[in-house]
């Protein structure tokens, strides 16, 4: 049995769709390694929690190793803004290893009820910042019954 030629002369080859598939996975992975190389050059970027009570908001965010005076908290009328930077130590000898993100952070929230700007404190303990936001006065949480 003979293997027939087309009429141009050339062979057949035979198609493998996998190999056309590897520049685009070396692509995607070139894109993947950017996004988080960008996202590490961004900066820290703390773990955040924030509770809602009939009376007001608790936001706690971890903090490990900034000082209090290198931490702004803002409010203006239901927008919390945390600003700081985590500033490297200085060191005596040669860093082997390090996964501590330094730099700076801001963090924002705007919270679903009006807050007593003036009843608002926060306390930076064990690494953990704490904010306390009273709500104003008659912006106590409506549940509403599902029927």
């Amino acid at each position: 049995m003979t293997t027939a030629k087309p009429p141009s002369g050339k062979e057949v080859q035979h198609w493998h769709p996998f190999t056309e598939m590897f520049p685009w996975n070396s692509r995607l992975g070139q894109l993947f390694e950017n996004m988080w190389q960008s996202a590490a050059q961004e900066g820290l970027t703390p773990g955040a929690e924030l509770e809602e009570t009939d009376e007001g908001f608790t936001l706690e965010m971890d903090l490990s190793g900034v000082p209090k005076d290198d931490i702004t908290v803002d409010v203006v009328g239901r927008r919390v803004t945390v600003r700081g930077t985590r500033k490297e130590k200085e060191r005596s000898g040669v860093m082997r290893h390090s996964t501590r993100v330094t730099g700076s952070f801001r963090y924002e929230v705007i919270l679903p009820a009006d807050v007593d700007e003036k009843a608002t404190a926060a306390k930076l303990s064990d690494g953990v910042l704490t904010i306390k936001l009273a709500k104003a006065s008659g912006a106590k949480t409506n549940r509403v019954p599902i029927s």
